[in-house]
């Protein structure tokens, strides 16, 4: 990929740009193979080597779905840059921007002009505008986020909006977020809606996703396919293998199998849960995730394409430990997807000793996931694949599959073995 603004020095956000596709892969790809060498089920290299699959990969450019601009300039000549980039060129036409975005943000640069929306101002801590939002589905639908100091500014954006609306029908929703404080967060808690639907449709991979404004979505729609994919994938493999065979060697008959229970612990929209649910339609899947609106939009998308899946809106380290100290217990397999902070201590204590027998980890921070593993000595990786979710970065993702294995130090000698060795 080509970029005229890393070439000029206008932006490196993507830091690899200079390198060849292949080698940011294969370099991407040992250092987290090697960071979890420590974790895979066999100790023999030989051997664990082959649990690392192929990579999960996507386009080079055209495929960041969320655009996340700053706002700098003037009223009359708005600027839209990265956060936390110096704010001298406009970086609308990022290539990695799918089609349509670069016009619809150029939209947002008009309406700033009409509506007479002044830029916030980082050092002078005055203005309105701070960041302008966008999400992009494969569609060529796009939902429009004006992230606002106050209120101030909001009758003359609902004034001029209209005529964003007609010149660009593809935005089906636009909202107002209320960010009163200076921090180096992108948005704040309050969300106004001004126009159009209260969420957009964003297919990935088998299904669709209900994106709210405020809910998480992954920002490469193509690889969040292929990652969602993967693991009901594994889901299935698991399944299938503890289905117990006919002692006649006649079919095994699967209405007299207790129906398998799937828990997905920080679902976000459902993605892993509804990709599970719909491969494995005789299993109990349920998410759990703390964003109501995330909850809300991963059950519009199970009644919308008749997936039967139970989302809930709770913390998801609390509601398994309660949840799996009630009458049913434990789940057969747990998937978890958890933020840059990982599992945590109290969640990786719960799984390690929970008798869980199947994990599914996905991770976008390598090191926390090493750090979870090393407080679950019982699950080991038995499979595993790099995720390029953000190419020509040194950003990387892994999905892994953890197998219950017995820890070396409750492993039972017995001395009689020494006596059959030659």
């Amino acid at each position: 990929m080509r970029c005229h603004h890393f070439e000029s020095g206008e932006c490196r956000s993507c830091t690899l740009l200079d390198l060849p596709r292949p080698r940011q892969l294969a370099e991407g790809r040992e250092r987290v193979e090697s960071l979890l060498a420590p974790y895979l089920a066999s100790s023999d290299p030989r051997q664990g080597g082959g649990a690392w699959q192929e990579p999960i990969v996507g386009p080079e450019a055209g495929f960041r779905a969320r655009g996340k601009m700053a706002v700098g300039g003037t009223a009359q000549a708005p600027i839209l840059g990265l956060p936390g980039q110096a704010l001298s060129a406009d970086l609308c036409d990022c290539p990695l921007y799918p089609a349509g975005v670069e016009e619809v943000l150029e939209g947002a640069k008009a309406l700033i002009r009409r509506a007479q929306v002044p830029p916030y101002d980082v050092a002078r801590r005055r203005g309105e505008l701070k960041n302008v939002l966008v999400t992009a589905s494969p569609d060529g639908e796009h939902l429009l986020r004006l992230v606002l100091r106050s209120e101030k500014a909001l009758d003359r954006i609902r004034e001029h909006l209209p005529a964003l609306l007609v010149a660009h029908p593809s935005v089906v929703a636009v909202t107002a977020n209320i960010h009163p404080d200076h921090t180096t967060r992108v948005e704040g808690e309050q969300e106004i809606h001004l126009a159009g639907a209260e969420s957009i449709a964003v297919r990935t991979g088998d299904v669709t996703l209900f994106s709210r404004p405020q809910s998480f979505l992954q920002t490469n729609t193509e690889v969040a396919g292929d990652l969602y994919r993967q693991a009901a994938t594994w889901v299935g493999e698991i399944l299938e293998d503890r289905v117990p065979p006919s002692a006649t060697g006649a079919p095994v008959d699967t209405g007299t199998v207790p129906a398998p229970r799937i828990w997905d612990l920080y679902c976000g929209l459902g993605g892993f849960a509804l990709h599970i649910a719909r491969a494995v339609p005789a299993a109990h899947v349920t998410g759990v995730e703390v964003s109501a609106q995330a909850i809300e939009g991963a059950r519009e998308a199970s009644a919308a394409q008749s997936i039967t899946a139970t989302f809930l809106t709770d913390d998801a380290t609390a509601w398994a430990i309660r949840e799996a100290a009630a009458e049913a217990g434990p789940p057969d397999v747990v998937v978890v997807n958890p933020p840059r902070r990982g599992i945590g201590p109290e969640l990786a204590a719960w799984l390690e000793g929970s008798g869980v027998a199947d994990v599914i980890y996905s991770s976008c921070n390598p090191a926390t996931l090493a750090t979870d593993l090393a407080a679950m000595p019982s699950l080991r990786i038995t499979a595993g694949r790099f995720v390029d979710m953000f190419p020509h970065t040194e950003h990387a993702e892994v999905i892994v599959r953890l197998r219950r294995t017995p820890r070396p130090d409750t492993v039972v000698h017995n001395p009689a073995d020494e006596g059959a060795r030659p």
